[in-house]
């Protein structure tokens, strides 16, 4: 009967790590820590700070970029902002406007659909092009008591 119990018990305990989301206790105060995060890479886009625009990274995050260019490892992403902060980006503003879309995963992962501003950039040939809104998809983890990014997508723009 034990052995019964027991394997109840762990069919149990698997079937509910993996089928049920768990919800942090303190959603709300979650989600605001997640804005902020998002609020911090804008801001920090907007300085022209490449550094601080990639420590809302995990170590070990990918990025893809609205053209499909990737970079993994903060310290890569952290080189791209860069690069495109003293190019084509420079003195560009970011943010993220609206409330995105978060859905948590576990209590410790959310995944974030949301948009993304963008104004003063550059074409190839220097002229300013128009600001535009397009949409993006973030993984977010908590680790070490604050939440980082670890994936983000650029999403393709449809037009109508």
């Amino acid at each position: 009967m034990s052995r019964i119990l027991s394997v109840i018990a762990i069919i149990l305990v698997t079937v509910g790590a993996a089928g049920f989301a768990q919800k942090p206790a303190n959603e709300a105060a979650e989600r605001a820590a997640i804005q902020a995060v998002l609020d911090a890479h804008g801001a920090a886009w907007t300085k022209g700070d490449a550094k601080a625009a990639a420590a809302v990274m995990t170590e070990d995050a990918d990025w893809v970029s609205g053209d499909g260019s990737t970079s993994t490892g903060r310290a890569a992403i952290e080189n791209d902002h860069r690069e495109a902060l003293s190019g084509f980006a420079k003195g560009s503003r970011h943010t993220h406007p609206g409330t995105p879309k978060i859905r948590f995963v576990r209590s410790d992962v959310a995944i974030v659909d949301g948009d993304s501003y963008m104004a003063g950039l550059h074409d190839e040939n220097g002229k300013e092009v128009p600001p535009h809104v397009s949409s993006y998809m973030a993984v977010l983890v908590k680790e070490h008591g604050g939440w980082k990014v670890t994936a983000f997508r650029s999403l393709p723009q449809v037009k109508p």
